[in-house]
């Protein structure tokens, strides 16, 4: 095949190609004829790939592979495939598939390459546009004789200074400058410039004979700290709307007054001065740096009512007339012939003096065309930066919007569980309540029947009165568990009505911009400049045909290595990623150590509540935070380490006290990265990721040991040994344990047992149970279970057995898991429902001694974190409750959001995952 090759013609990708080759319906075509045609395709296929057509050549390969493969299915070519494999070719066909997969792989490269080329082209395109439209702006701006930017200060007996030098000045930056808007105070908040030395001086705070003293305590807020400063500035700007001097009796002027003459601890080395034009000039001059470009100066009918009012109208009575003055008549013209020739000539140059100043009038309108043209589509570029700027806000608007609906449906769902749980403990009071009324009936009845027989006169008995102050006191508790049920339900419409209030303020808003962005052209160009916004909005979608980076590191093959031996040559190690920059998009705040918060990447609340359990871990928190757990990172494991850095990055900025909260965008990236589920923005289950996160860091921090061999190891630490043998880690040595399961045969009593590991302990709930504990979900755990068909080995035959587990080793932190999501029977799509029973465990002392077998390690346990999930298997929101080994308090991590909780508050409805820990004991 030549080395010169056509270019691509036929398609953008292989699939183009792919819909060219189908061939039509050959049921109807004889068999002798069809061989012709694919003898004809061969032959077209070879004769395009000798001229370096490979797509053509390509679609001619296919279509003839597809026609054989029609002939070969063919009642005729049963008959004599001898006949027909002569016809055809025997070694065509194999041929055909290895030129069609030689020029598959060729064109997927050359289209790769094609679009890559492409994307570069279109780049510097743009740039070339940019450019250009940057050029453009700049020559209109020459051509209307705007004055360049002045740099330097304005002479020492001016009173103004221009927009072009003050914003020279301030771009400089090595002027202290501080700017007073005396503008009312509702237009400086409207739009100001976008300078920290901007403040707000409002107009209605400025009065005659007042003290620079008297206006900072009139200032806002906001600029008294630059006010106070302003012995210290270098140059003193004032500013109105549109004010070209300093007149008497105006704000200006008053303020200059206060500031040279009422101000007598400070001494200023420079007057101060006006911006010539005011604010209306800047914002004509320099709109990007205000804060809204859009503001629109008060009415210049107003400005002008106020020009007029300071103009001095004389007196009537005042004015002396005019005494008349006598003229002279005019003298006839008088003409003289002798000089008309003179004259010819003097208006024949007269006549050629007038050609040329047309010539030039006619010049200066070509030039005038030139610039009009040249400022119409300066305007043009400028209107087509304003809209995606308004596009750019409406998006953040939105952005905004869901974030605050995100909050607020997370804030309904915790108070939905809080009312669950109130009207469960209200439910357990009725019942106290009614248990205590069917006493009080029963001891009322005794006591009327002893009085009868006794015929005594009525007493007082001490215990009826106990047992009625005790309903009483009952009673008055079930009022209070009402009234706190009723401020929760309250609170919950209260940010149902918030929800929806803004949400039509989202709504109201869009539409207003929307408005704001159809431009007052004619009805065509109303129709262009909305299909413009069209297109600016789709933009601004997310292509589903973006390349997903960590898919294809991912999927990225391994080069195959080379056959010869690479013993003598030593191990490259990866480099460690512990010193890389890490994108945390920190917002920093002075808050205690471990008190920080995650940001919610979109759904990652699930991720944001393991990752608090686990950042409360002490030891685990310890051995990142002091680097130990670099000495044991394995570069083997198919994640090569980099799933435990990312974390302990994450942990220490956690612990260093500085941010109020973080994004761990690097660590999701990696988890997605080799993890597909977690790749996306759809919520997750918080225990799935926990086991694999669990699973991850086992195999990252593995380090080889050799234990010691131990003579006479029951079964259990004989299972433990050869499971943990070569493969330790301080993940695993803190967080697993060791399950025995033992099946007996019901007939004749054999037994087999066998042990596993565990990470967490999943246990279910007990069904129909509106409340349960966590005793009541470890016995139902290890309760036994009747299983059919097992193989008995003593029997030789199937035998009913029961099977039953136990905890035969204790980790140092135990994890739970309660099974909450289950498979509803009753729905026809296999859709999951949510228990939302009330589990009661211990926040101190779980003894695990009567749920576990004569196993080492401490069986009590302190709880020292949760993790909550609110809502449904569809939509829901995980937080996570922590106790600080440092502060001693329960915390609260929703998210970003850090607050601290009473212990009262840690048991609810939502638990999902508890932690546990004898470390600490």
């Amino acid at each position: 095949m030549t080395e010169r090759r056509i270019q691509l013609h036929l398609g953008k990708c292989i699939e183009d190609l792919d819909k060219l080759y189908n061939v039509p319906d050959l049921k109807s075509k004889r068999a002798t004829l069809l061989c012709k045609t694919a003898q004809k395709l061969f032959e077209n296929a070879e004769d395009a790939r000798a001229k370096g057509d490979e797509e053509y050549s390509y679609v001619c390969y296919m279509k003839y592979l597809q026609v054989i493969a029609f002939i070969s299915k063919g009642k005729e070519y049963m008959k004599d495939k001898n006949y027909f494999n002569n016809m055809l070719g025997p070694k065509n066909a194999k041929k055909a598939i290895d030129a069609a997969e030689k020029l598959k792989i060729s064109l997927i490269e050359r289209y790769a390459k094609e679009q890559k080329v492409k994307h570069l082209m279109d780049i510097q395109e743009n740039e070339l546009i940019k450019q250009k439209i940057d050029e453009n702006r700049k020559k209109a701006m020459d051509t209307l004789n705007l004055e360049q930017p002045i740099l330097g200060l304005p002479g020492p007996d001016e009173v103004t200074i221009k927009s072009d030098q003050l914003y020279s000045i301030l771009k400089n930056g090595k002027l202290k400058v501080m700017i007073l808007d005396a503008r009312p105070g509702k237009d400086y908040i409207d739009s100001h410039i976008n300078n920290p030395a901007c403040i707000s001086v409002p107009e209605e705070c400025i009065s005659p004979g007042q003290s620079a003293n008297v206006l900072e305590q009139n200032l806002p807020a906001a600029s008294q700290p630059v006010w106070a400063q302003r012995a210290s500035s270098e140059l003193i700007v004032m500013l109105d709307w549109n004010s070209t001097t300093v007149i008497p009796g105006k704000p200006l002027h008053l303020l200059k007054t206060i500031l040279l003459k009422w101000d007598i601890k400070v001494h200023y080395s420079r007057q101060p001065v006006a911006l010539w034009g005011g604010y209306e000039d800047w914002l004509l001059k320099y709109p990007t740096f205000t804060t809204n470009p859009h503001a629109v100066p008060p009415s210049q009918d107003i400005m002008l009512d106020d020009m007029l009012s300071e103009i001095d109208y004389p007196n009537w009575s005042d004015l002396n007339p005019t005494p008349a003055v006598s003229r002279p008549k005019p003298n006839e013209p008088v003409v003289d012939r002798a000089s008309k020739s003179a004259a010819v000539e003097l208006y024949a140059e007269r006549a050629r003096n007038m050609q040329q100043i047309l010539e030039q009038q006619e010049l200066i309108a070509d030039t005038s065309l030139t610039l009009e043209m040249q400022r119409i589509e300066a305007e043009q570029d400028w209107e087509k930066i304003r809209q995606q700027r308004e596009v750019e806000h409406r998006d953040e608007l939105r952005s905004m919007y869901q974030l605050r609906e995100h909050e607020i449906i997370s804030q309904l769902m915790q108070l939905e569980n809080k009312q669950f749980d109130m009207e469960q403990e209200n439910q357990s009071l009725r019942e106290k309540l009614e248990e205590y009324q069917r006493r009080e009936r029963e001891e009322a009845a005794k006591l009327a029947e002893s009085i009868a027989k006794s015929q005594l006169a009525p007493s007082v008995d001490t215990e009826a009165i106990a047992a009625a102050r005790e309903r009483e006191a009952a009673a008055r508790e079930v009022e209070v568990k009402r009234a706190r049920i009723a401020a929760v339900t309250a609170q919950r419409d209260s940010l149902d009505r918030q929800r929806e209030a803004l949400e039509n303020e989202r709504k109201r808003k869009l539409a207003e911009a929307r408005e704001k962005q159809k431009p007052p052209y004619r009805e065509e160009d109303t129709e262009s400049f909305g299909s413009q916004t069209e297109s600016a909005n789709a933009g601004l979608n997310r292509s589903q045909s973006s390349p997903n980076i960590a898919k294809l590191s991912s999927d990225e093959e391994e080069p195959v290595a080379p056959s010869f031996d690479r013993n003598t040559k030593p191990t490259k190690v990866a480099p460690s990623s512990e010193l890389r920059q890490r994108d945390f998009q920190p917002v920093w705040a002075d808050v205690g150590r471990g008190l920080t918060g995650l940001k919610n990447l979109g759904n990652t609340c699930y991720m944001n509540s393991i990752i608090q359990c686990l950042n409360n871990t002490a030891i685990l928190v310890t051995y990142f935070c002091n680097g130990q757990y670099l000495e044991h990172v394995n570069r083997s494991h198919s994640t090569r380490g980099a799933i435990a850095e990312e974390l302990a990055a994450v942990v220490r900025a956690l612990w260093s006290g500085q941010y109020r909260f973080i994004a761990t965008k690097d660590l999701r990236n990696e988890v997605g990265k080799h993890q597909r589920t977690f790749r996306g923005s759809e919520q997750q289950d918080s225990h799935e990721f926990l086991t694999i996160l669990m699973d991850w860091l086992h195999l990252d921090l593995q380090f080889p040991i050799k234990p010691p061999l131990k003579e006479n190891l029951g079964a259990s630490e004989q299972a433990w040994h050869e499971y943990t043998k070569a493969k330790e880690s301080l993940v695993l040595r803190l967080f697993y344990g060791q399950i025995k399961s033992t099946v007996r045969c019901c007939v004749c009593s054999t037994h087999s047992d066998t042990y596993d590991s565990f990470s967490n302990l999943s246990l279910e709930l007990p069904p129909h149970a509106a409340r349960c504990s966590l005793s009541d979900c470890l016995k139902l755990y290890l309760n036994g279970e009747t299983i059919r068909g097992w193989n008995c080995p003593k029997c030789k035959e199937k035998r009913d057995a029961v099977k039953k587990l136990d905890i035969s080793r204790l980790p140092p932190v135990l994890v739970v898991h309660f099974k909450r999501f289950y498979l509803d029977p009753k729905e026809y799509c296999n859709a999951y429902r949510k228990r939302q029973t009330y589990i009661d465990f211990p926040l101190e002392n779980l003894d695990m001694r009567q749920f576990s077998l004569h196993c080492p390690g401490d069986p009590v346990y302190n709880l020292y974190a949760v993790s909550n999930h609110y809502g449904s298997m569809e939509g829901g929101h995980y937080t996570a409750y922590c106790k600080s080994s440092v502060y001693g308090k329960w915390y609260k991590y929703d998210d970003h959001l850090v607050t601290e909780i009473s212990p009262s508050e840690v048991k609810s409805s939502a638990a999902y995952i508890l932690f546990y820990t004898s470390c600490e004991r």
